[in-house]
C-alpha cells in the first residue's frame, strides 16, 4: 500500500503537518481512482497500515474529504484529534453539506477548505472551518486578495498553496498567510509499507452483524479470526488506538475491546470497500498455522489458545510478506510479552515452542517437531482438524486453494 505526504510549514519554516495523498503505485504522481475511493485508501494506508505515529511523528494529518463522508454516508472510523479534514473543492456546496460539516466540527473534528474560491454558497462553511486553503498558483493574484479580504471576516487560519518559488513565498508571507505548502518548500514523499487485503464479502458480513446492538465481542471474535488479513488490520488499529496507552494486546478478543465495536464497524465499512488483491495461497497457511498453534496449545496446556491463534496467524502473516516475524512488532508496539517472544525467537518461552513445533511439521521437519509441547502423533492430530477447520472458513471466505497434509 502506497501514500503520499506533503509538508506544511509555518511563517518560521518548522513543520506544521502534513497533507496525505493516494497513490496507487510507488511511482504514482496522482490518484488513479474515484475520489471517494482515493479517500477511502489513504484512511486506511494511514491508520490501519502505517499507524498515524510512525506516518505523521505527532504532526496533524490532512486528508481529503469527499461528499460521502461529509454528509455522513461514509463514517470516520478515527478520533477527531487524528487529522485535519479538507473539503475538495470540487464539492457542491448545499443545505446538506454545511449541516454536514457543523455536524463534524461539533464533534470535534477540524475542517479546512481546499483550493478555496470564495462564493455566496461556500461562505456558510468559512464559519466552521478551522484553516481555508487558497492556491496561490493557479489564481490571479488580484483574485487572490479578493479571497483574503473574505476570509478575514472569519476566525481561520490561512495556508497558502501551490508556492512554487521564493517570490511567491515572501508575497504570501506579506499578506500575512500563515501556513505554506508546495514545491519550493518541499515535493510528496511517497511513502509504501507490504500489506494484506481483508476480504470484502467477509467485512460486509461484519457490517452487517455489527448492525444489531445485541451483537457480543465473542461473536464478532469469531468472524474475524476467519480472515488472517482482517486480523493483521484489526492488530494495526489497535495498536494506533492504544498509542500512549498500557495496554498490550495479547489476543484478538484484546484488540476488539481496545478498538470498540462501534468504531470496528466505520472501519469494516471502509475495508469493505478495498479492492482484495491479497495472496489467497498466503491467508490460507496463515490460518493453517493459527489453528495449528492453536489446539496444540490446547493439548498441551502451556500457554492460552487464543494467544497461540494470534502467534500463529502473525507468524504466518509475516511469512507471507516475505518479513521476519520479529518485523511486526515495529508495526505493532503493543504485543504483549507472550507474543513478543513468540516472534523475536526465545526458544526458552513456551509460546515460541509452539510456534517452532507447528512450522517445522509445516516443513516436514519431524525431528523438530518432536522436540516440542505434544507427540508428534498429536501434531499430526491436530494439524488435520486444522486443515479441516481452514477448508470450512476458506470455502465461507472464498479462499479456494488447498494444501496437502503433511505425513505423520
Amino acid at each position: 500500500m502506497h501514500v503520499a505526504r506533503q509538508a506544511i510549514n509555518d511563517a518560521a519554516g518548522r513543520l506544521y503537518g502534513y497533507e496525505l495523498l493516494f497513490r496507487s503505485t510507488a511511482g504514482a504522481t496522482r490518484a488513479t481512482l474515484d475520489n471517494d475511493q482515493a479517500t477511502t485508501q489513504t484512511i486506511l494506508a494511514a491508520f490501519a497500515e502505517f499507524g498515524a505515529d510512525e506516518l505523521l511523528g505527532g504532526k496533524p494529518g490532512f486528508i481529503n474529504l469527499t461528499r460521502g463522508f461529509l454528509v455522513g454516508d461514509l463514517p470516520l472510523p478515527f478520533s477527531p484529534e487524528a487529522a485535519v479534514l479538507e473539503v475538495l473543492e470540487t464539492v457542491s456546496i448545499d443545505h446538506e453539506v454545511v449541516v454536514g460539516a457543523l455536524k463534524l466540527t461539533n464533534e470535534g473534528y477540524r475542517l479546512a477548505l481546499d483550493d478555496f474560491v470564495w462564493t455566496p454558497e461556500s461562505e456558510p462553511l468559512l464559519a466552521v472551518a478551522d484553516i481555508v486553503k487558497i492556491d496561490v498558483l493557479s489564481m490571479a493574484w488580484d483574485d487572490v486578495l479578493f479571497t483574503l479580504d473574505k476570509c478575514r471576516q472569519h476566525d481561520v487560519r490561512l495556508l497558502a498553496e501551490k508556492v512554487e518559488d521564493a517570490e511567491i513565498y515572501e508575497r504570501c508571507v506579506a499578506e500575512g498567510f500563515e501556513l505554506f505548502q508546495g514545491y519550493y518548500l518541499a515535493r510528496p514523499e511517497t511513502m509504501s509499507i507490504e500489506t494484506l487485503s481483508p476480504g470484502q464479502q467477509l467485512a460486509l458480513q461484519l457490517v452487517g452483524r455489527l448492525s444489531d446492538p445485541d451483537a457480543t465481542t465473542e461473536e464478532i471474535e469469531r468472524v474475524v479470526r476467519r480472515d488472517p488479513a482482517l486480523v493483521y488490520r484489526l492488530l494495526r488499529i489497535a495498536n494506533s488506538a492504544a498509542s500512549g496507552s498500557s495496554r498490550k494486546v495479547s489476543s484478538i478478543r484484546d484488540a476488539l475491546v481496545m478498538v470498540g465495536l462501534s468504531r470496528l464497524r466505520a472501519w469494516l465499512i471502509l475495508l469493505s470497500l478495498a479492492s482484495d488483491g491479497a495472496s489467497q495461497n498466503a491467508l490460507v497457511g496463515a490460518l493453517t498455522r493459527a489453528r495449528t498453534c492453536e489446539r496444540v496449545a490446547e493439548m498441551g496446556k502451556l500457554v492460552a489458545p487464543d494467544t497461540a491463534f494470534t502467534a500463529g496467524l502473525l507468524d504466518g502473516i509475516a511469512e507471507g510478506l516475505g518479513l521476519p516475524s520479529s518485523d511486526l512488532l515495529d508495526r505493532m508496539p503493543t504485543l504483549t510479552p507472550d507474543l513478543s517472544a513468540a516472534l523475536t525467537g526465545d526458544g526458552s518461552h513456551p509460546l515460541r515452542r509452539v510456534l517452532t513445533s507447528v512450522r517445522a511439521y509445516e516443513h516436514e521437519d519431524l525431528a523438530e517437531a518432536k522436540r516440542g509441547p505434544v507427540p508428534l502423533h498429536a501434531m499430526a492430530e491436530a494439524y488435520l482438524q486444522a486443515l479441516a477447520w481452514t477448508t470450512e472458513t476458506t470455502r465461507a471466505t472464498h479462499l479456494r486453494e488447498r494444501r496437502t497434509p503433511r505425513p505423520a
